[in-house]
């Protein structure tokens, strides 16, 4: 494993902002108390899926770390903190780690609404802050110019891109209807995905908005069905993308191909609803990458089960994190942030670096370039089905 996580020096150095709260750096191998990172995530309510896989990579990555040695002799401490998924929580948890817990740095977010007020709080303190999770277009439009702000997931318009993509790769695919979350992360992914779609000559003949964490999916489901579109494609969180391939199964109401975006779901979550569902996805555990394979299996390993694609979000922000301020050789922050910009790292998604985006971030890490599409087989349980690069199978299609 030690090969495999091995950083680069990469390309350029950024400047930094101004330290907003007073850090103190002592000399290595001087008694210290341990470096406090501030993990907030949804851990409960509608988003507390993909939450919960987010803190386990993030306490994977803290713990491999912690078990050799720590940095600088100093052990990692994560305050995690629920946000519920909620603005007004979100704001308040932001405030207490800031300055209650006077964390050193910030890991995590999940869930675009709930985020924005996060680092609207948080703003003004200009913290290091590694988002593993949150797609909005609007983070990347308000946060994403800070020297301190640095983004792991793909932003909406990546993954909507890679969406259309896959469906241009299916021939026979040329309807398609949308249901989506109603707040910041569904709206956007709309909005692009429409736009998109439009481009490939691909018609979108429903555009339906749902609420995360409604138990009720049939209104959308039979309106879907009376349309009988190439593809249904679904753009929610975890929660609500079982529900409703398990509430099609019971309706019979399955679309020629369902497809979600990668939102914390597991395989086994589905059961037999998930039959042929395609998940647009950043990463799969059986994509080839090299050192991959050893990689998932101590992952799973120390973990009892599946690590799927968030789990892996929050362990790479992490380790992109703890990789700089080994680099730098102490816990000094405007050396963490020059590192985090200019390293390349190697990662369960390969050898990656932040770099500019397309709508004026300056440090994001995965783009539509790193998308696949996995498919849920009866039988071999998942399958990558696209790009054909990285495909270890054939997409069924139609699915029903």
């Amino acid at each position: 494993m030690g090969g495999f996580f091995r950083h680069m020096s990469g390309r350029r150095i950024l400047a930094t902002a101004a330290l907003a709260w007073s850090v103190t750096v002592a000399p290595v191998g001087a008694q210290q108390g341990p470096i406090k990172i501030g993990v907030p995530l949804p851990l409960t309510g509608a988003l507390a899926g993909g939450g919960n896989q987010i803190l386990w990579g993030i306490q994977y990555a803290a713990e491999e770390v912690n078990e050799n040695g720590g940095l600088f002799g100093r052990k990692i401490e994560l305050v995690t903190e629920d946000t519920k998924g909620e603005p007004n929580t979100s704001a308040t948890v932001a405030a207490k780690l800031a300055t209650q817990d006077k964390v050193d740095a910030f890991v995590g977010g999940f869930g675009s609404t709930s985020d924005f007020a996060l680092l609207s709080a948080l703003q003004r303190y200009e913290p290091i802050f590694v988002h593993a999770g949150s797609s909005s277009v609007r983070l990347e439009e308000t946060f994403g110019k800070n020297d301190w702000y640095y983004h792991v997931y793909i932003w909406d318009y990546h993954r909507q891109k890679a969406a259309v993509n896959f469906f241009k790769s299916i021939p026979a695919v040329k309807t398609l209807a949308i249901a989506y979350e109603d707040k910041l992360y569904g709206t956007d992914g709309s909005k692009f995905t429409q736009q998109y779609a439009k481009e490939a000559g691909i018609e979108v003949v429903m555009n339906e908005p749902f609420r995360a964490g409604t138990p009720d999916f049939s209104p959308i489901l039979n309106r879907a069905k009376g349309l009988n579109p190439d593809v249904l494609f679904i753009i929610g969180y975890s929660g609500d993308n079982i529900q409703i391939a398990r509430q099609a199964e019971q309706l019979g109401a399955q679309p020629k191909l369902l497809v979600t975006q990668g939102a914390g779901e597991k395989r086994s979550d589905f059961g037999p609803a998930g039959d042929n569902v395609v998940v647009i996805d950043l990463w799969s555990a059986k994509q080839s990458t090299p050192g991959l394979a050893d990689w998932v299996k101590t992952a799973e390993a120390k973990r009892g089960g599946e690590v799927v694609s968030s789990a892996v979000q929050g362990y790479v922000a992490m380790k992109t994190l703890t990789d700089a301020a080994k680099a730098a050789g102490s816990w000094d922050r405007s050396k963490i942030l020059a590192n985090l910009g200019s390293m390349t790292f190697d990662t369960p998604y390969g050898k990656v670096a932040y770099a500019a985006a397309e709508m004026g971030g300056k440090h994001q890490l995965i783009t539509d370039k790193s998308m696949i599409a996995v498919q849920y087989k009866p039988d071999s349980g998942q399958e990558v089905v696209w790009p054909s690069d990285k495909a270890t199978g054939k997409i069924t299609y139609p699915a029903k």
